[in-house]
């Protein structure tokens, strides 16, 4: 075996980063399409979400999750700029995805700057997310940005007080 590893595990590598970038790709257009059976079945059925009201552990917990916060806006469209997968193997892998959402809140246009932190598992023979926790680099109507992108209290959602990002300069 040369110091690359066996053709049989490269090719595993390959494919499983190729079934994980498809994984994050199949979140955003779930989500979006409110297809909440394809998006629970993206998810181990132990998995865990942590995102902006703490973590929801479990399918059933999460796809409510998603249906009670999605119930407040309108159109919206996640997309995923980058999927680095800094780990991974036969069935398990970690890895960063830097993302963008679009939201419609109460008819104006909301932007969200995302990082979304992913443990994946082969779980039934397809790797779904064991884990996703999200952090948030800015989030504000659109026409906060200009100004708003280099404030030091970049998360800016309707109804709350402002508050530091959490990540990034500035954040603490």
């Amino acid at each position: 075996m040369d110091e690359l590893g066996s053709l049989e595990s490269r090719l595993a590598y390959l494919e499983a980063r190729i079934e994980i970038g498809d994984l994050v790709a199949a979140y955003g257009r779930a989500v979006d399409d409110r297809d909440w059976q394809s998006l629970g079945g993206l998810y181990c059925k132990e998995a865990t979400f942590d995102a902006v009201e703490g973590p929801s552990t479990g399918r059933d917990r999460i796809v409510e999750y998603y249906e009670k916060r999605t119930s407040m806006f309108g159109v919206t469209y996640h997309y995923p700029h980058s999927v680095e997968v800094i780990e991974v193997d036969r069935d398990s892998g970690t890895g960063v995805v830097c993302a963008h959402a679009e939201l419609a809140i109460g008819g104006r246009a909301f932007w969200v700057a995302l990082r979304y932190f992913d443990s994946y598992k082969r779980e039934d023979g397809r790797w779904r997310f064991a884990e996703r926790r999200v952090k948030q680099l800015y989030a504000m109507e659109l026409s906060e940005l200009p100004d708003g992108m280099d404030s030091l209290l970049r998360k800016r959602w309707p109804g709350t007080e402002p508050a530091p990002a959490d990540w990034g300069p500035g954040s603490g």
